[in-house]
Order: structure tokens, then C-alpha cells, then sequence
């Protein structure tokens, strides 16, 4: 998820009758039902409480608070409520193991049926077999509520992308801003239809206060995880300036050629590489050179 991204994601956003912003990407829709504090005066109160400031109107002061890396206690007053059209129960069950979640209303599958599927966002091999076998699950699922069996029982057969009835989540700020959208949209491995989900969440918060969840992305976006790997890196192996500059000239490959075919002694080869790649590093964005070339994220599926 990037920046470009975050911006792409606004064309899927529109207001219902109620005047309610929904995220409709085609395959789901979140409602964003409540947002307790669109103006960020809520916030901004309880920053200059926090900080025994007279002027409880300066919106900027929780930017700063968040920047400076101040706790998020008062974050956690302020909320937002997602209200969930055909979503996938798998998604369903990632969303509600977080244990500072606010409010959870589902009816569940133990009283309600689902109608319809959704086939994984992740990367497929054979679409139609996938497609095929998700469908003869929901078959087999209907199949036992025809034959009389109770929506309980008849669950045991439901595939795992079965779409939920609707059901409604409220997070408070501090929980989405450390836990949700981290794990599930800033760092990789998170599952496919989840990160859509979830990506969703975060682009109706962006639509109502964007200089605020900018400036999330900013501090726990996935390029702060890799500058971290970078870090971690760079102290490991000790990396000097000669050493990434002769990396990025070409290595020993290109040293070995100026030997071959210039005639250059090992001293004057390396002593080449270094400033060919001196050259080329020269107008390169440096934090962008670092995590491309240290911090890129690995799953660990």
C-alpha cells in the first residue's frame, strides 16, 4: 500500500441516502456508519489536557502528539463504526480477534444463512477450480438447511469465504492506528481479501480527515518497517560507503572487465567500480536507494 494507492482507493467511495460514506469496490460495501470526531476537536481537547495547554481548539496539537511518539491514550477515546455488506466470513473472523475492538454485531451463522460467496483475493492457480469447489461447499451447505437441518449444523459444510449477513464493528483510533492497519494493510502476509477489506476501512478515515491518517501512514506505513530492516542490516554487516558503492558500480563483475578488457591493475579496477558507481548513486533518492536495496518486505507465508 502506497501513497498512489491511498488516493486510487477514494473513486470507490460515495454517500448513501443517509449521508453515510460507503466504500463499494464492486465485490463488498463498508458503511462508515459513525466517526465520533470528524473535526478533530475531541482530539484537540484532550491534547491540551494531555499536555495542560489552554487553547483546546489547536486541531494540529494530536499530529504532534502522534509525531512526537507520545502515548496514544487519548486516541483511544474517539471511534470509528463500520457497518459490513458481503463480506467473506474468513475476513469476518481476522477482523474480530482484536481484543480492543469497541462493539461486534453479527448474528452470525448460527441463526442466519448465508446467500452468497466471494473467491480469494490471493494469488490463484486455477480460477474456475477454485470457483468451483467454493460453490459446490455453499451447495452442500444449502443443501442441509433444505434437508431440514438447523443453520448451526448446516455451518459445518459452509466454505470459509461464505459472505456474512450484515454485521457492524466500532474501533477506537488507537487500535487502528498500532494494530489494525499496520498487520493488515501496511506490513505484507496478511490475507488477500482482508488487506481489500481492511484497505477499504482506511480509505473511508482518510475521506473524513485526511491530514490526520496521512500522517498515520506516514509514521506506521510500510516504509517505516523497512527502514527498520535497513537499520537492522546496515549494523549487521557493517556496510561501508566503498563497499555499497562498489556494490552499485557493478561489483566484482565489472572490476573483473576493466582488468580483462582495459588492462586496469585490481587496485585501479576497484578504485573504477567505485567511482562508476559514485556516478550512478549520486542523484539517487536516498531514502528510497536504502529501503530498496536493505528494507524490502519478505512474507513469512
Amino acid at each position: 500500500m502506497n501513497k498512489a494507492m491511498i488516493q486510487e482507493m477514494g473513486k470507490f467511495i460515495k454517500k448513501n441516502e443517509q449521508g453515510n460514506l460507503v466504500y463499494d469496490n464492486g465485490t463488498f460495501q463498508i458503511e462508515l456508519y459513525r466517526y465520533s470526531d470528524p473535526d478533530r476537536l475531541n482530539l484537540a481537547d484532550s491534547a491540551a489536557i494531555y499536555l495542560g495547554k489552554p487553547d483546546t481548539d489547536n486541531i494540529r496539537r494530536p499530529l504532534n502528539i502522534l509525531k512526537l511518539g507520545h502515548a496514544l491514550e487519548i486516541f483511544r477515546g474517539e471511534t470509528a463504526t463500520f457497518k459490513f455488506y458481503d463480506v467473506a466470513k474468513q475476513v469476518y473472523d481476522h477482523l474480530i480477534t482484536y481484543k480492543t475492538m469497541n462493539m461486534r454485531v453479527a448474528g452470525g451463522n448460527r441463526a442466519l444463512i448465508s446467500t452468497s460467496c466471494t473467491l480469494p483475493m490471493d494469488k490463484i492457480k486455477n480460477k474456475e477450480l477454485v470457483a468451483e469447489k467454493i460453490k459446490e461447499s455453499m451447495y452442500a451447505y444449502h443443501d442441509l438447511i433444505d434437508a431440514g437441518e438447523s443453520p448451526q449444523v448446516a455451518r459445518a459444510a459452509m466454505p470459509v469465504n461464505a459472505n456474512m449477513n450484515t454485521f457492524k464493528l466500532q474501533f477506537n483510533f488507537q487500535t487502528l492506528i498500532q494494530a489494525l492497519f499496520p498487520q493488515r494493510i501496511f506490513e505484507v502476509g496478511a490475507q488477500g481479501l482482508t488487506v481489500e477489506v481492511v484497505k477499504g476501512m482506511f480509505a473511508l478515515c482518510h475521506a473524513v480527515d485526511p491530514e490526520l491518517w496521512e500522517t498515520v501512514y506516514e509514521l506506521y506505513g510500510p516504509h517505516t518497517k523497512e527502514w527498520k530492516d535497513v537499520q537492522k542490516k546496515l549494523r549487521k554487516k557493517k556496510t561501508t560507503f566503498a563497499e555499497l558503492l562498489f556494490e552499485v558500480g557493478g561489483g566484482k563483475e565489472y572490476q573483473q572487465e576493466l582488468i580483462d578488457r582495459y588492462g586496469y591493475d585490481d587496485e585501479g579496477a576497484y578504485d573504477g567500480v567505485i567511482s562508476h558507481g559514485l556516478n550512478k548513486i549520486w542523484d539517487a533518492d536516498i531514502e528510497e536507494f536504502f529501503r530498496e536495496k536493505f528494507g524490502k518486505q519478505k512474507s513469512i507465508w
